[in-house]
């Protein structure tokens, strides 16, 4: 049942979304325009979530799709789309790559402190003791 759920969850975000992009573009980008050119990457992002690729990875992924789908729509519209339409097609990107840098950050903030005498431990052939080092 899963499958059939997400096939149409991804259907209905494609028509969503190519509803909603031919009524922010220009009327000579049709909606019969819109949905061929954003399917590729529904599909890839449908695919991407029925393997159920981590969160993250995924994010990365769909702001990726959408960012090459707005270079397509680019391409064949017949006027020069909004730069409004660029900053939309980065924003994913740019909130991913935040994510990303955040999570790195909060990672590296562990600090390091060496243990009590009571776990120290002996190398192997060695007369002096090491002490271990755990995270804070």
């Amino acid at each position: 049942m899963r499958y059939l759920d997400g096939a149409v969850m991804f259907f209905s975000l494609w028509l969503l979304a190519s509803m909603l992009l031919d009524a922010l573009t220009p009327p000579e980008l049709t909606f019969y325009m819109i949905g061929p050119a954003i399917a590729p990457a529904v599909l890839v992002a449908g695919f991407l979530y029925w393997l159920r690729i981590p969160a993250l990875d995924f994010a990365l992924v769909f702001g990726t799709l959408w960012m090459v789908s707005e270079m397509v729509l680019e391409m064949i519209s017949p006027k020069p789309l909004s730069p409004l339409m660029a900053i939309l097609a980065a924003a994913p990107l740019l909130l991913a790559g935040i994510l990303v840098n955040v999570q790195q950050w909060r990672r590296s903030r562990g600090l390091v402190r060496p243990v009590g005498s009571a776990s120290i431990k002996n190398i192997p052939g060695s007369s002096a003791p090491i002490a271990s080092r755990t995270r804070l």
